[in-house]
């Protein structure tokens, strides 16, 4: 052993967004001057350094390193004890590396942000919203719902009205209002009422403000419209009783005009009598043809076939070359008489061939990431607005069809990250980093990143500042940093997907707050790829999410 360490103290708590240090003394036992190489191991090494992190002491002289300890208040930074090391590397004689171990206790803190979704509510029997709450502390969270209006003029039914949520995720709740009395005429009325959402163990809580817009049932135009109906009727049935024609029946007027009667038809007022019976021998009555001739047909049909003169002709309105007229079909055994076989339909089932089954249409795909054929979704729907409003060679032209990756759309989107790879690799404007994760023409966490970053600079977002900027840089976050999403992070994506489908459409901006959460956020992204993670947005972080690098 040619060292000795001590750690003063070995024990050490911190708060999460403050600072805390350690001494690590090495001393030289041996008898040769040693470079001792100290580095950290374990879970605080992301937010925590020793300085300096090379001791070069002479034999029996002693050095000293400060180890400091700065956990971001993010809830990414767990609550409770965490093991730690100092690991102490001699140039010299590596074989008596050793590792000094300590203990470091984060502090819990709690943090809940929430949002109704909308927040502003219309309807004639009912309105729906969504309670969404964020958990951005450090420990486990159980929130309470509630619902109220001051008025006592609603109805409210939130389901669940108690939600637990992990650190750094989000719960939603639904709520249903209902007004207890329904409005059948007149104008919009504006309730308001508020959503209280309430930790356990916490007597405050946190107020969402929302209204209410109920609308009569029957509205004035329906009103008006039905009144014009109701007088459209009234004067219809009045001129129909006034000015209705008489009708007289035509039997009656001759009948009183004495006019006479038409004659039936025929010579005479009875009808002939019937012929006499055939005699015995056969001879015809008088008057009659010879016989021979063609039978009368039968009611409705056609004439029986071969009749005899006493020839042996067939004379029953058709010869044997004439099927069409009735006579009976060739009976030759040549090829041109026999009957056809084989493609004809089935004379069992009437003609009407039995066609198989169609197959059951294939599931449509869900993202992410999305494609050609994936089911409809609004974050597509953003992709195409941002493609839609480049102004460039990529431009996304009219035609596409909202929320799928249709032919246009794939064009346009495989033109856009070809356009950033290029500027990236030619112009080093960025890290060049969509296909390390995201598949050509397919859009992906790390082309929404990019999309996300598009126009944002320092300058917009400084720590304290307030602006549509912010919510670019956290949207994009969210996917830069997120590898699997679950039913609350996918509800957040889109959530922010109608927020910059607004800004597109309408230029309607959702503003946040670089505030200390949103430091500790960025932080963690620069740690991701690679970046100092200083808290502070600068263009080397912008060039890493314009050029689509995210947490692999």
């Amino acid at each position: 052993m040619t060292m000795w360490t001590s750690l003063d103290p070995a024990d050490l708590t911190v708060a999460p967004g403050a600072r805390t240090s350690a001494r690590l003394r090495v001393r030289n036992t041996g008898d040769t001057v040693e470079e001792y190489r100290l580095s950290l191991v374990g879970k605080p090494s992301g937010w925590s350094r020793v300085e300096p992190d090379v001791l070069r002491l002479y034999p029996g002289s002693e050095g000293t390193a400060e180890i400091s300890f700065a956990p971001p208040r993010s809830s990414d930074v767990e609550a409770g004890p965490v093991a730690y090391g100092i690991r102490v590397d001699p140039r010299e004689n590596s074989a008596a590396r050793d590792v000094v171990e300590g203990r470091l206790t984060v502090t819990p803190f709690t943090e809940v942000r929430a949002e109704l979704l909308p927040p502003s509510l219309l309807g004639r029997f009912r309105g729906r919203a969504r309670i969404a709450v964020d958990n951005l502390g450090n420990t486990p969270l159980t929130a309470s719902l509630v619902a109220r209006d001051e008025a006592n003029r609603l109805t409210f039914d939130v389901r669940p009205n108690a939600v637990q949520i992990a650190p750094g995720r989000a719960a939603f709740g639904e709520l249903e209002v209902r007004p207890q009395a329904v409005r059948w005429t007149g104008g919009e009325e504006s309730h308001r009422f508020t959503v209280a959402v309430r930790r356990a163990g916490d007597d405050t809580s946190l107020d969402l403000d929302a209204t209410f817009d109920q609308r009569p049932v029957f509205g004035n135009w329906l009103v008006v419209a039905g009144g014009l109906l109701m007088t459209a009727v009234i004067a219809f049935v009045v001129l129909w009783f006034n000015f209705s024609p008489k009708i007289v029946s035509a039997a009656k007027e001759i009948r009183a005009s004495g006019a006479p009667r038409p004659v039936p038809q025929g010579s005479g007022e009875a009808l002939p009598d019937a012929p006499p019976p055939p005699s015995d021998t056969g001879a015809p009555p008088p008057g009659e043809d010879a016989p021979g001739g063609p039978p009368p047909a039968s009611d409705g049909g056609p004439p029986p076939v071969g009749g005899d003169d006493g020839t042996g002709d067939n004379s029953g309105g058709g010869g044997p070359t004439d099927p069409g007229q009735g006579g009976a079909a060739p009976t030759g055994s040549g090829p041109e008489t026999a009957a056809p076989t084989g493609a004809g339909p089935d004379p069992g089932d009437g003609g009407n061939e039995q066609q198989p089954p169609p197959p059951p249409p294939a599931p449509q795909k869900t993202g992410p990431d999305w494609g050609t054929g994936y089911k409809a979704d609004i974050v597509v729907e953003f992709a195409q607005e941002r493609l839609a409003s480049l102004n460039n060679a990529c431009t996304l032209k009219p035609g596409w069809t909202r929320g799928v990756i249709d032919g246009p759309t794939r064009t346009s989107l495989i033109c856009y990250q070809d356009a950033v790879v290029k500027d990236g690799r030619e112009n080093g404007k960025n890290s060049a980093a969509i296909f390390d994760t995201d598949t050509r023409g397919m859009l992906g966490r790390a082309t929404l990143t990019s999309m996300w970053a598009q126009g944002i600079t320092p300058d917009s977002v400084k720590p304290g500042t307030t602006g549509w900027q912010t919510t670019k840089l956290m949207a994009g976050y969210w996917w830069a940093i997120n590898r699997g999403f679950d039913d609350g992070d996918m509800a957040r994506v889109r959530t922010d997907a109608q927020y910059g489908i607004d800004n597109f459409r309408t230029d309607r901006q959702k503003t946040s707050t670089y505030s200390t959460e949103v430091a500790a956020h960025i932080k963690q992204y620069q740690s991701a790829v690679g970046l100092p993670a200083t808290g502070t947005v600068d263009w080397p972080t912008l060039r890493k999410m314009v050029g689509g690098s995210v947490k692999k």
